[in-house]
């Protein structure tokens, strides 16, 4: 076999060989998809093409096993399991005969964690005293954080993240406290490669960088932003679909639904519903965004000094040049500024950045008493246990006509939506404070107004 010159030739001569000895041979392989992802997101769609179509290494390597699952091959069974549906999609006419099972009900609880089994866990590390956190403190976090995916339209059960659910548990047991950082930093690496999906291809982003400097944005980042905003979107779920075909919005939808940012949440009118399962995966759509936004050169947020603001913001409470320095941000950038926008729009560009350090955990549309906060930054208690500050966030969207009537830089061509007005170092006067779950914490009330009236606005 040594002599063999090529790979497809050493696979069939071992086919051949544990079918004249009647061995039966069960091949696994696991993230098919990841080498030509890597491909894509760093070579490009050119590279990517070379690679699957035609002669390519890929579509040969599962045309030849194709040819061992033959009656006569050796082959008896063959597992695939991967993330992204276009590669298989792109090498289908070298691998025709597999059967896709991740839509099906049966298959839903297969690779995630119960609710059930997430508490048994904990339960079980709690009893030998390794886990130190109330059970039903850390159900309450993992819930919020790491559960909410279903696969099939017809399954009844939700699922945690397997990944994240021993994540937590594991820093918990190790650090003796809950993790500082609620999402594992391998995860961040995986969806990075979400970001070349985001941009036009590496050639046309070659020559934009030439001509303006900077890359340019794809019909993608759009409905990534909407799907954001809307916290999910109505979809018919495809089976796959080459990379071609990525642009059209069901497809991109499908991919997002992969990759865990959207996850199914019921059906109707003959389609599927797809939200954002979990805190974990807003974040990380977020975290897409800035992303994107620094590589196209649409929007220059130093993160360095936004931290130290957020810092001041968390520690003493001093809140206003944070919403300020975005603010700025978004002045310097008019495609930005100008396009159409409302609370959303606005609410889903503070999060994007609000979510780029660790002072708060970010919850949005979070029911509070009586009512909902559009944005609620809890103190970090593991990160920052030394913080005092929480944030309750009201936006609201001063349309064109209500811009003329405020001051300041507000008839500058932008639009303003309002900004927390805390009773601390920032408040025109004082106001009630609002005790949080972490002894110590204090969440000022909000009010709106127009700048220079004791409040602040943003755009």
């Amino acid at each position: 076999m040594d002599a063999l010159p090529s790979i497809n030739q050493k696979l069939t001569a071992l086919f051949q060989h544990v079918r004249d000895h009647h061995i039966p041979l069960y091949v696994l392989i696991d993230e098919y998809d990841n080498f030509a992802n890597t491909i894509l997101s760093e070579q490009g769609a050119e590279a990517y093409h070379a690679f699957t179509h035609g002669g390519g290494f890929y579509r040969n390597f599962f045309g030849t096993l194709k040819g061992g699952t033959a009656e006569a091959g050796g082959i008896e069974r063959l597992f695939v399991t991967g993330v992204s549906p276009v590669t298989m999609d792109d090498v289908t006419s070298g691998f025709n005969i597999a059967t896709n099972i991740s839509l099906l009900p049966e298959f839903n609880e297969m690779l995630g964690f119960s609710e059930d089994e997430v508490r048994a866990m904990l339960e079980t590390y709690r009893k030998t005293g390794a886990f130190r956190e109330e059970v039903q403190d850390a159900l309450a976090t993992m819930r919020e954080w790491y559960d909410g995916y279903r696969f099939s339209e017809d399954a009844e059960r939700d699922v945690y993240n397997t990944d994240m659910a021993l994540y937590y548990l594991s820093e918990s047991i190790a650090l003796r406290h809950p993790p500082r950082r609620l999402i594992d930093r391998n995860v961040r690496v995986d969806y990075g490669k979400l970001r070349h999906l985001l941009i036009v291809s590496r050639r046309e982003a070659e020559r934009e960088r030439q001509r303006r400097g900077a890359a340019e944005l794809n019909g993608n980042f759009d409905l990534l932003r909407q799907v954001i905003e809307d916290e999910g979107a109505q979809c018919d779920l495809r089976d796959g679909f080459p990379l071609r075909e990525l642009g059209e919005r069901e497809n991109f939808l499908t991919l997002l639904h992969c990759f865990g940012l959207l996850s199914i949440r019921g059906t109707a009118e003959g389609r599927t519903h797809l939200g954002m399962p979990n805190e974990m995966a807003k974040h990380l759509s977020y975290s897409i965004l800035r992303d994107a936004y620094s590589e196209a050169g649409r929007l220059s947020v130093d993160i360095r000094d936004f931290t130290n603001l957020v810092h001041e913001m968390a520690y003493r409470g001093v809140w206003s040049p944070v919403f300020w320095h975005l603010d700025n941000a978004v002045e310097r950038h008019a495609g930005i500024r100008d396009r159409p926008a409302g609370e959303k729009t606005i609410q889903g560009f503070l999060a994007t950045y609000l979510t780029a350090t660790n002072h708060f955990l970010l919850h949005s549309e979070r029911e509070l008493g009586d009512g909902y906060a559009d944005i609620w930054l809890e103190p970090n208690a593991a990160a920052h246990p030394e913080a005092p500050n929480g944030y309750l966030l009201e936006l609201k969207w001063l349309k064109p006509s209500a811009k003329r009537r405020t001051s300041g830089r507000a008839g500058a061509g932008s639009n303003r939506a309002a900004a927390p007005l805390p009773g601390g170092r920032d408040a025109g006067a004082a106001a009630p404070e609002h005790t949080l779950r972490r002894p110590g914490a204090r969440v000022p009330r909000l009010e709106t107004g127009p700048r220079g009236s004791g409040g602040g606005c943003l755009t």
